[in-house]
């Protein structure tokens, strides 16, 4: 029996080196891919197909009659980020959970981190690329609605100038309210060391909070009685898109009958994304993941 020994030799890599950046871009893309289960087989694709489906065919609806009646008025997103609140949070309690906790119960966090790429650097492209699939889902249905209040009638360039100076509640709505879904999900699972337990977190945040928002309610009276409608992210939402679109609230909807300010649904929702996305780079930063 014979060996050799073979002098293979170990050399730098030469070839180009894109840096931080480039991991960066590169992760947040995979990521957003990874949001709709692209690349990950059926199953991991039918929550984000459903909640698509919900998100999308009330739109698709409202067009088809108002293309076939010419009623206009038929087709309304004054409501839609309110509508989609509950669909919303379906998909990040599904996703949230996918994007990071599967990250660190199979190693690949440990992978990610040994590159140019940081642990706050990880966080910030998850929460990019979670935000970016919800504005899909918030966004895309209200620019079909307001696409179609534009060529659906026989002068476009007139509907147009009478609608645009709604793409700015539509476009900075969705991208509060996407950021304050994703924030909250992602912060929420990032203490989770099972897929399930993140869900189960996410999805418990958006149920107990509107129960504890009611109890709040009924037990309390005055100013506190008012503001406790603040608990309830879907109220929350609610109330700042009828702010964002100037609708008044029936009387008896909750927001109608708290009567509040309307840049004070804004500004919970702001308080609310700011504080989730605090915590969620502090887990990482802290290496507590």
């Amino acid at each position: 029996m014979s060996s050799a020994i073979y002098d293979l030799g170990y050399q730098r890599y030469q070839g180009v080196r894109f840096g931080r950046a480039h991991a960066f871009r590169t992760l947040a893309l995979f990521s957003l891919r990874a949001a709709f289960g692209m690349g990950r087989g059926e199953q991991a694709r039918r929550v984000p197909v459903l909640v698509a489906l919900l998100c999308f065919l009330p739109a698709l609806v409202q067009i088809g009659v108002a293309s076939a009646t010419s009623m206009m008025n038929f087709i309304s997103y004054a409501n839609y980020l309110e509508y989609t609140g509950y669909a919303i949070a379906l998909f990040v309690a599904a996703q949230a959970p996918e994007l990071i906790v599967t990250d660190k119960n199979n190693g690949a966090l440990t992978l990610y981190l040994s590159r140019p790429i940081q642990a706050t650097d990880y966080a910030w492209a998850k929460l990019v690329a979670l935000w970016g699939a919800t504005m899909v889902l918030t966004l895309g249905p209200q620019m079909a609605l307001f696409t179609a209040r534009v060529f659906l009638p026989t002068s476009p360039w007139q509907a147009f100038k009478e609608e645009y100076f709604k793409l700015l509640p539509i476009i900075g709505g969705s991208l509060l309210v996407s950021v304050f879904f994703a924030a909250v999900a992602l912060a929420l699972s990032s203490f989770a060391v099972k897929r399930a337990f993140g869900s189960a977190s996410v999805i418990a945040f958006f149920l107990l909070m509107p129960a504890l928002s009611s109890i709040t309610g009924i037990i309390s009276t005055g100013g506190i009685k008012r503001w406790s409608v603040m608990l309830n992210p879907i109220t929350v939402v609610s109330g700042f898109s009828k702010w964002l679109f100037e609708l008044e609230a029936s009387r008896r909807s909750a927001v109608g009958r708290a009567d509040l300010p309307g840049q004070a649904y804004m500004w919970v929702i702001i308080i609310a994304s700011t504080a989730a996305i605090v915590v969620l780079l502090s887990r990482y930063r802290k290496n507590e993941v």
